[in-house]
């Protein structure tokens, strides 16, 4: 298939790509309608209405009313307006103090009296806050929210700012104790791989984590405001996916200098120990703390020529350290066991501190080129060091020595461009380069990159190392986009498109001259296993391109406005071909590329409409359905990459007989030799094709991973300052992929049973009960693999959808009283078992594909799982306000409460144990089998979350001057729960729900803000 030039939109856009666009108006922009009469209430045709703002490029925007009296301004800034009504005949009116967020229709009416037109009419008052015309769902966080109330401006933090959001238990920070640990959210069960991260309207995702991955962390102190999204609940066509978006709109300098400096900093000595007797009696022995939180930061902002160009900067260094629980360093490497440090049996203490120190640096030049144009180029430099990213040391699945090292060194070049070509036509572009990479040569990071990496099937965690490698990798994202508004009487136009794709990089992964690691039982060496190397990604899948064209209109007709788009996507990826490096284990080999791994193609309707129903611009009734696709990235393709079709590693038991710690053995040679058996896969260092894709599947339209959201919604104000919404929410996925292989047909496995422990801890109905619908594949079966991966749907149907609801406040009370808040209800699950985290709402994937165990169970990362989920209904609440006080103090609160964690019981169950009912041994001399005892998501610890956290400030200013100074507390309550878990039940359940990671206890953090 031929590609579609996504370069093309480079042309047009780099033109004015090094300049820039100072705000990304996209989704996020506002604006402005209503009607003008006269004190008898006939409609004013010709009025000239001018909103006037210093955030607008040409300061003031007009429109004049139609012959209905109607006007809109669109296209607006988010910022404060004051907005003036002139007609010959009539006295002026001006409405000052109109505060416009993003992605917000203010509907001001007016009314005009007979006069002379010198004399005005000013009104000051409250700013709308029910949008009669656009079906919107987000979350604004102004800087003034920002400043005020506790947060340690981390992504975390936003999210505990968002009603209705939901992130998994284990990511719950207490003021900074979490970083910026990779977690993803949801909202009205959206997926968290499908989760946008934009700055200035521009997406800088890059393409790992099924295209939602991130290693650029945004600093809140250059933000102007923080927009959290989602479309469900919008019907914008602007949207590629249903997951949620952040974006964060920059600050810009202006023609006087000013700044911010913020620091702000805790340690473990101000926290409070909250281990409690239930953690105790699950089997802590610490629990989670902060050891250390620190953040510093400083923006400076103003001119370099006076009304035309102007600069900011801003540099941080930010960071933490945490314990985690019931976790030790080794107390003696290079040996076969992993004895942990934990004080006991004469043991020295040292319990797991992970460190991480994060550093950023950035300039943004604005340049306004004339009153209708104006260009901005943006540059920001990162080093990030965060060995727990994932949080795997939490999960319970890593040790210090085995760490995963995630330091990234990311660099992000941005250019956008806004012309305001009349007050009907409006255009913008921008351009995005995302230059990453991370090096263990230069930066180890975390672990022991130098040791071998050491298993024991005794223990949940590789110990010891996790080496021998060193490695070098990155990502080069480069993204386009660009979009044109057109107001054409009740009718909003816009259309646009937008083009990502990924440049070369070239990655190298170097095991050294012993590229092999151990595993033990017991402390007893049974097996090793080998590894193709080194290994480089020159042919590493590239996406060229992922491409979409979107056109929409916003048509107003009386009290009701339609909001109609259309969304094209084409989204390519393709592998080049390959020379693979030789090694001490595996020749070279030569690979042919591959292209369309996937070529799909899809369009996606949105369809939304807005009522208001008595005409007064305080009561709104909105529904919306759309579908979206969801993000894609090279993950799904590697492996239909030809170069991943190299068996890579291998697996052959080894007996140390001369306990050297060595195998003496030809490592080369497959057959048994010396100390080591037969290789387990004698095609190690081949290129062997097990796995491709179905060609009807692969290619093609409409074969994308899809959801449908819908929404209805009513907005009400109920009194000055004070509105409410409430709306239910429904998502369905489709799509859904499986893996068929044909050298097997369900009549190729046997069933068996097997017996549950009894375990006053496991449900009544599966303690010591049978369980069955478990099937072994037959021994002349065993080890033929041929898969094709292809969509369920050609074998049954599967399913998963999302019902909740919402009700959310927002009050603006007198004097500079803020509440704002909701409460949500739903069927969707948020974990961070693995990354970047999973989201599932009611699902039933009961489809048999290759084994009658499918219609009972599916098989996940080697784990016998239920494929029907169990999930209950849930409900949380975030509420956040803020209060000044006398004597220039001011006091504000965040108010969380969600749901205690889930868990499950894998079981391992032997071979002994299954054999008799399964009227042999386990095929291929399989000795082991993993079952999880509980069906998917149907268990939870019967506790909730409460997370209270205060702020007290004493705020001092003089003239533009302001000095913040901050006294935080966070976890109030000083609340103790278990955040995860071990799920692993073994043999026996002895190390069965022992906590992994815990809430950390009462926190006390002092900072300071300086404004000028």
């Amino acid at each position: 298939m031929s590609r579609i030039p996504s370069r093309a939109l480079v042309v047009a856009a780099f033109l004015v790509s090094s300049q820039s666009g100072a705000f990304a108006q996209g989704t996020s922009a506002a604006s402005i309608s209503g009607v003008v009469t006269d004190t008898s209430g006939a409609v004013l045709p010709g009025v000239t209405v001018e909103a006037a703002s210093p955030v607008l490029i040409e300061k003031v925007r007009s429109a004049v009313t139609d012959e209905r009296g109607e006007y809109r301004i669109i296209e607006l800034i988010p910022g404060s307006y004051t907005v003036t009504f002139t007609l010959t005949g009539f006295s002026s009116f001006r409405r000052e103090g109109i505060e416009l967020p993003p992605s917000f229709n203010a509907t001001l009416n007016a009314q005009l009296r007979i006069g002379a037109i010198e004399e005005t009419v000013t009104v000051s008052g409250a700013s709308p806050l029910v949008d009669t015309q656009t079906v919107t769902r987000q979350t604004v966080l102004p800087k003034a929210l920002l400043d005020a109330v506790p947060s340690a401006k981390t992504l975390l933090s936003y999210y505990a700012l968002t009603p209705a959001l939901q992130s998994p238990t284990n990511a719950q920070d207490v003021g900074g104790s979490k970083g910026e640990t990779s977690s993803r959210a949801s909202l009205h069960g959206s997926k968290q791989g499908d989760t946008k991260m934009m700055l200035d309207g521009m997406s800088f995702n890059w393409f790992e984590g099924e295209g939602s991955g991130r290693t650029f962390f945004v600093n809140a102190l250059t933000a102007q405001e923080i927009v959290v999204d989602t479309p469900t609940g919008s019907s914008s066509a602007e949207y590629t996916s249903n997951g949620v978006v952040l974006n964060v709109i920059p600050r810009e300098g202006g023609n006087r200098f000013s700044g911010t400096v913020f620091a702000s900093g805790t340690n473990h000595n101000l926290q409070a120990d909250n281990m409690s007797d239930a953690l105790k009696s699950a089997g802590a022995i610490t629990n989670s703390g902060t050891r250390l939180v620190y953040d510093v930061n400083a923006v400076i902002a103003g001119p370099i020529v006076k009304d035309s160009v102007w600069f900011m900067t801003a540099h941080r260094r930010w960071g933490r350290e945490e314990r985690i629980a019931n976790l030790f360093h080794d107390v003696t490497l290079n040996d076969q066991f992993f004895t942990p440090a934990d004080g006991t049996s004469g043991r020295p203490f040292q319990p797991a501190d992970a460190a991480e120190d994060l550093r950023s640096d950035d300039v943004r030049i604005t340049w306004q080129i004339n009153q209708k144009n104006k260009v901005n180029g943006f540059y920001e430099w990162q080093r990030n060091n965060q060995p727990n990213n994932f949080a795997y040391l939490n999960a319970g699945v890593s040790s210090m020595e085995s760490g995963n090292p995630y330091c990234n060194h990311p660099q992000l070049f941005m250019g956008t461009w806004n012309d305001t070509a009349t007050s009907n036509l409006l255009f913008e572009g921008g351009v995005l380069l995302y230059n990453s990479w991370a090096s263990t040569y230069d930066n180890p990071c975390a672990g022991i990159p130098t040791n071998r990496l050491f298993r024991d099937n005794s223990l949940p965690f590789p110990f010891n190392g996790n080496g021998p490698v060193l490695f070098r990798t990155g990502q080069r994202p480069f993204k386009q986009r660009f979009s044109m508004t057109y107001l054409a009487g009740p009718h909003r136009l816009k259309a646009g498109l937008t083009a990502d794709e990924s440049l070369p990089y070239n990655s190298y992964v170097d095991r050294g001259p012993t590229p092999y690691t151990y595993t033990f039982r017991n402390g007893v060496p049974i097996s090793l296993t080998e590894y193709a190397s080194p290994t480089n990604s020159n042919g590493e899948v590239k996406i060229r391109p992922d491409f979409s064209l979107f056109a929409q209109d916003q048509w107003a007709l009386h009290r009701l406005t339609f909001n109609l788009g259309l969304r094209y996507e084409y989204h390519r990826t393709k592998a080049d071909p390959v020379t693979t490096f030789a090694g001490p284990l595996v020749d070279a080999h030569a690979l042919p590329g591959l292209d369309c791994i996937p070529c799909w193609h899809d369009i996606d309707p949105r369809f939304g409409v807005v009522w208001d129903i008595f005409g007064t611009g305080k009561t709104a009734l909105k529904a919306q359905l759309g579908r979206y696709v969801g993000l894609v990235s090279w993950v799904m393709s590697k492996q239909f990459n030809p170069q991943s079709a190299i068996v890579t590693s291998t697996g052959r038991s080894w007996t140390d007989r001369n306990s050297d710690l060595m195998p003496d053995c030809d490592l080369r040679n497959p057959d048994a030799n010396g100390e080591c058996g037969a290789m387990a896969n004698r095609n190690f260092g081949q290129q062997i094709f097990s796995t491709v894709a179905d060609p009807n599947w692969i290619q093609g339209w409409g074969k994308r991973p899809y959801s449908w959201a819908g929404s209805i919604a009513l907005e009400h104000q109920l009194a000055t300052g004070v509105a409410i919404t409430a709306g239910f929410y429904r998502t369905t996925f489709g799509n859904f992929q499986v893996t068929r292989n044909t050298d097997v047909t369900p009549a190729d496995f046997s069933p068996y049973c097997i017996t549950a422990p009894v375990d006053p801890r496991l449900p009544a109905n599966v303690s010591g009960q049978q369980i069955c619908g478990l099937y072994d594949i037959n021994p002349d079966k065993f080890g033929l693999v041929h898969n094709v991966v292809t969509l369920a749907s050609n074998y049954g149907n599967a399913s998963e959808y999302y019902n909740g609801a919402d009700v959310n406040l927002v009050a603006r009370l007198p004097r500079g009283i803020t509440v704002s808040g909701g409460w949500n209800i739903g069927n969707s699950i948020s974990l961070l078992s693995t990354w970047p985290g999973v989201t599932t709402s009611k699902s039933n994937q009961c489809v048999q594909v290759n084994s009658p165990q499918d219609l009972h169970y599916q098989v996940l990362s080697g784990v016998a799982e239920g494929c029907q989920s169990g999930n209950p209904y849930q409900n949380l609440v975030k509420v956040n306000g803020s209060v000044p006080l006398p004597w220039q103090l001011q006091a504000a609160f965040v108010y969380q409460s969600i749901p205690g964690p889930n868990y499950s019981a894998i079981y391992t169950a032997t071979n002994a144990q299954i054999a008799p009912s399964l009227g042999r041994n386990l095929s291929g001399g399989v000795q082991t089998v993993q079952i999880d005892l509980l069906q998917p998501l149907s268990q939870y610890f019967d506790y909730r979350i409460n997370q209270l956290d205060l702020r007290l400030s004493k705020i001092f200013r003089s003239g533009s001057r302001k000095l913040q100074l901050n006294a935080d507390v966070y976890n109030v309550l000083n609340g103790s729960y278990a955040l995860w878990t071990n799920n692993n039940y073994g043999s026996n359940g002895a190390t069965w729900l022992r906590p992994t990671s815990t809430f950390d206890g009462r926190l006390a953090k002092f900072g300071v803000q300086v404004d000028f």
